[in-house]
């Protein structure tokens, strides 16, 4: 956020245009995504500890989660191949595809189960109840970024608010807005991990009826 070109700049759309173009953005998105990966899945754990009323994994599940990683890794990339060749190929499939396997992560942590069968363990979750799963997951979501917007809003106002009070210099101005982002993302991630968590116990009770 530090790095992002001002885009009102007289030169900001093209600087803006670079900034996307970067490796080192790109680099930083793929760092993030591998680091982030990891207190993900402490999450589903931490949820579904939750769910059950047991008592939470140690470390909140990040020493858990840490095991199981390598494995999550390779899960998380076979499912991003997965999809990026449907949606290549044709949309539809591509869809579908994200839709069926998304469950690979709860599946991976909760049945202690490898890449390839946790993606399985989903596909054959989901199989035949694939809009019930993914309007389950869809309205979740809304609800976790729905919070975070309105969060978001109050937060900004408040900040605009100070700022127009107090004249924050650019850098502060940079630090407020940067740390509204955190507060959102902190009400918003954990919406996908609950999703998912809800949709699989779902999915596996009507398994067993």
């Amino acid at each position: 956020m530090a790095a992002l070109p001002d885009p009102l700049a007289p030169d900001g759309l093209e600087r803006l245009a670079q900034f996307f173009s970067s490796a080192g953005l790109w680099r930083a998105v793929l760092a993030v995504s591998l680091l982030s990966l990891w207190p993900v899945c402490a999450l589903v754990l931490c949820a579904d500890a939750q769910v059950r009323g047991a008592a939470p994994p140690a470390a909140g599940g990040l020493l858990v989660a840490l095991r199981a990683y390598p494995q999550a890794l390779l899960a998380a990339l076979l499912f991003t191949v997965v999809v990026a060749a449907g949606l290549t190929l044709l949309l539809i499939p591509g869809i579908y595809l994200a839709g069926a396997l998304q469950l690979w992560m709860v599946a991976l942590l909760l049945q202690r189960a490898g890449a390839l069968r946790s993606l399985r363990a989903s596909w054959q979750l989901v199989y035949a109840r694939w809009w019930r799963s993914n309007t389950q997951v869809a309205l979740i979501l809304l609800g976790g970024l729905g919070a975070a917007a309105l969060l978001s809003l109050i937060a900004g106002g408040v900040v605009q608010l100070a700022d127009s009070i107090l004249h924050f210099d650019p850098a502060l101005q940079r630090a407020a807005a940067l740390g509204v982002a955190l507060l959102v993302n902190f009400v918003a991630a954990p919406a996908y991990s609950v999703a998912l968590l809800v949709s699989y116990h779902d999915l596996q009770r009507g398994q067993g009826s």
